[in-house]
């Protein structure tokens, strides 16, 4: 069963109570170069949820078998009024907030995401905060996830010619 990195984000950020109340947006994009769905919905939105699916990964073995090892980059990202760095401050905090409920949940559901064969990688989750001025008065973070998936990588002479 493969994980579906948009679907369990895009839960977390309707269930939230943070990021349901003060109306985070949920996007897909392709790495803080590409912020594709925030940019069509930055007139309208005022804070993001954003989540990257397209990291490189690496496939390792691991005991007897092999594991496909995906990374994750999740966006947290706020307006504010570029002429009021309390604004920033405060936006930057509740982007801080959100990201350690975030962990909490992921420490949660590591067992229950073992039972459909997905190993949430949970001893080192690295995150960044977006300095200055960024996306015209934006501010967050950004952190990333590493996940574990078996494949079954028997050679197959069906596959071939």
């Amino acid at each position: 069963m493969a994980f579906d990195a948009y679907s369990y984000f895009e839960e977390i950020c309707r269930k939230n109570k943070i990021t349901a109340v003060r109306k985070y947006k949920f996007c897909r994009v392709t790495g803080i170069s590409y912020m594709e769905e925030m940019i069509l919905k930055f007139k309208s939105e005022k804070a993001y949820f954003c989540v990257d699916d397209t990291e490189d990964g690496n496939m390792i073995r691991q005991g007897g078998g092999f594991v496909e090892r995906r990374q994750y980059t999740v966006f947290l990202l706020k307006k504010y009024d570029f002429n009021k760095m309390g604004e920033q401050h405060a936006a930057l905090n509740e982007c801080r907030e959100i990201y350690r409920q975030i962990v909490k949940k992921l420490i949660r559901d590591r067992r229950l995401l073992e039972n459909d064969m997905t190993y949430l990688r949970l001893d080192r989750i690295p995150f960044y905060e977006i300095p200055g001025y960024f996306i015209s008065g934006c501010t967050g973070l950004y952190f990333m996830i590493t996940i574990d998936i078996p494949v079954d990588l028997c050679y197959n002479g069906d596959e071939w010619n």
